[in-house]
Formats: structure tokens, sequence, C-alpha cells
């Protein structure tokens, strides 16, 4: 990355990775910068952020909030925390495969807040990221589980720059996590939902997808998210969708 990208990065407070391993350098994903997106943070709740995360800002086509703070399985589990340690395990396996690496927040911390929306997709524009994984779960129907994902809208002057390949990048990762053996979504047809209200999507200029990877309230998915073993199961599904994109 160039050196003015590096120091906005490190303004934010923004954790990266530029010094891969040569064994990384040789790898499939040599040369691509790609950002993940751990949504939420734990902080958002809290009485004291409450005027940064209920600041707004139109995206094109709503006017929406900063942040919110996510949902939680039925036993209290954040989805915050899910996010960031499926982050975490993802950026390592991406770094392994020679990737530059970029996270939108550094930590997991009740004493935090946001990053808003459009920032987290401005770190994006700013790292000039071949692409944008946005980690998220659902609160859906206790009787459904499993991932989905979502794409944006054509929105003029707004997605219209990155809405074919934000399609294929879509279309990729469910092609790939799926024959990985992610749990599909049970609820959502073709695990594919097209929103034009996401701001994360609406405000990047990258490919960028929204990822959904289970159901919270579904007591499957909930297991599967709350053990060591199943956050790493979502970190390798998800290198499975990133991979078929760049391939």
């Amino acid at each position: 990355m160039k050196r003015s990208v590096i120091a906005a990065l490190i303004a934010l407070g923004i954790s990266f990775s530029t010094t891969p391993s040569a064994q990384a350098l040789e790898g499939p994903l040599s040369g691509k910068t790609i950002v993940i997106d751990p949504g939420h943070q734990l902080g958002n709740g809290e009485p004291e952020f409450a005027d940064e995360i209920n600041s707004t800002k139109f995206n094109g086509a709503i006017v929406k909030g900063c942040n919110t703070t996510g949902t939680a399985t039925n036993a209290g589990f954040p989805e915050a925390t899910l996010n960031w340690k499926i982050a975490k395990q993802l950026r390592q396996l991406l770094e392994g495969q020679g990737a530059t690496v970029v996270l939108t927040r550094d930590s997991n911390s009740r004493s935090k807040w946001g990053p808003c929306v459009w920032d987290r997709a401005g770190i994006a524009n700013a790292a000039k990221a071949d692409a944008m994984v946005s980690i998220h779960a659902d609160g859906g129907p206790s009787n459904g589980r499993g991932f989905f994902v979502i794409e944006p809208v054509r929105i003029k002057g707004w997605t219209d720059d990155v809405i074919e390949v934000d399609r294929r990048f879509a279309a990729d990762m469910i092609a790939g996590m799926k024959a990985a053996g992610a749990p599909p979504s049970t609820y959502i047809a073709g695990q594919r939902m097209v929103s034009r209200e996401q701001s994360t999507l609406n405000f990047s200029d990258v490919p960028t997808v929204i990822v959904e990877v289970g159901n919270m309230r579904n007591k499957q998915d909930a297991a599967l998210m709350m053990s060591t073993a199943g956050q790493r199961d979502y970190a390798n599904w998800l290198l499975a969708g990133v991979d078929r994109f760049f391939k």
C-alpha cells in the first residue's frame, strides 16, 4: 500500500499487515489487499457512545444510523464478539495466502464504539482494496439456519461503478462457501439477499459483500458460533468464497 494510505489507516487505529513472509509472498493472493470488516463493536450499546452511534448519513437510498449493537445468541453471546473471532482467524488464513489484510476495527471492547458503517467502507476505499468482506450474523427466525450473502442494488452515483463485480463477488462467495461445507440459509432464497439500504455496500467503491454467516437464534448455528472449532470453520468457509472470487 502507498505510504499515504498507510498513514491514514494508522491515524484511524486500523490494524493491517504489510510484511507477509517470503512463503506468503508466493501465495495465490499475493499482491491483493483484502479488507475484513468485523461487524459492530461491543461498546456500541454503551450509553456514553449514544450520540456517536445515533449519528446519521444519507446512503444513496435512505438516511441511516452510524452503527448498531448487533444481535446475540439466546445465551447472550454477542454478534460483535463472534465477528471479531472469525475475522482474526480469517486474517491469518488470508495472510497465509499472501494477501495484505486490513481490519476495520482493532479490538473487541466495551470501551470502544463503531466505526460508523460509512467509515468502514471508507477504510476499504482508502486502501484501494481488491475486496472487502463484511462479517455479520443474523438474528432471524429460530427455525431457520445457515449463511446468506447481501449485495447492493444499482444506485446511480453510488453503486453503479461496482455493481457488476459486487454481483459476481456475491455469487462466488455463495458457491465457494457451499462447496466448502458451510450450511446454506434455509430461510433466504438462494442464500442471496439484494438490499438498497446497506450503508457498508452503498458507500463502498471496491468489491464488497456482507456475509451473514449464520442465524444466532438457531440452536445449531449458535452451537457452532460459540465453539472455537465452529469459529474456525466459519473462517475457512469465508476463505473458500474469497478464493473462488479471485480465481
